[in-house]
């Protein structure tokens, strides 16, 4: 049975919007670590929250994250160039498509 259509509003409410917040981490999580597994990637996460004091890393492994981060960092300026996208160049580019 399909879900009804979740308004996008913001939650007044604060303990509902935190505990809404801690689901929609979980969920997110749990997608990233699917998407790593499905296509065989290494998938990392970082998040802040302004209900956490430290910042959060998923999986807590820092070896793992330091040997991705390490990997990027290799790469010559141009080469990671191709795996940043902006917010300006994404606009012009789905502009582009569109016409």
């Amino acid at each position: 049975m399909p879900r009804s259509k979740v308004k996008l509003a913001f939650i007044k409410d604060n303990k509902a919007r935190k505990n809404s917040f801690m689901k929609r981490k979980y969920s997110l999580k749990n997608k990233l670590k699917e998407v790593s597994i499905v296509c065989s990637i290494e998938a990392r996460m970082i998040m802040y929250s302004s209900y956490e004091p430290q910042l959060e890393m998923w999986p807590e492994d820092n070896t793992a994250f330091q040997n991705v981060l390490n990997a990027f960092l290799r790469k010559s300026p141009m080469e990671r160039s191709k795996f940043l996208l902006k917010h300006d160049s994404y606009i012009k580019e789905r502009i582009s498509k569109i016409k």
